[in-house]
């Protein structure tokens, strides 16, 4: 008998936020869903890179805003949203952020428009 093993890749999508907030956003960042997919179950490292000179990325949640990584569990259904934010934390920062592009686990990646403004 032949047993084949199905893995299922990471993918990731980024859309511009809508509805509450988690208690830990940041208020005036420029938000985004971020949708992670892949296998139930999965521990995915998610890490950001590219924001601008005097801004942060950060991954929010009601518990914590987590500074350019975070580590999201995947529930069974296999596809769990974070809000993913973009901060200017310097005043002397360019008005608008770079693309910003987050990694995860398996090499999956998605860009985040250059929309993040003060």
């Amino acid at each position: 008998m032949i047993v084949a093993a199905l893995v299922l890749a990471t993918h990731l999508s980024i859309a511009p936020w809508k509805g509450a907030d988690p208690k830990n956003a940041i208020p005036g960042a420029t938000k985004y869903r971020l949708t992670v997919a892949g296998a139930p179950g999965a521990r995915i490292h998610l890490d950001a890179t590219g924001e601008a000179d005097g801004w942060i990325a950060a991954f929010c949640t009601d518990k914590v805003c987590s500074p350019d990584r975070t580590t999201l569990d995947l529930p069974a259904s296999g596809r769990a949203g974070i809000q993913f934010e973009l901060v200017r934390d310097d005043a002397s920062a360019p008005v608008k952020s770079g693309v910003v592009t987050i990694h995860a686990d398996g090499g999956a990646r998605v860009s985040v428009p250059s929309e993040g403004r003060a």
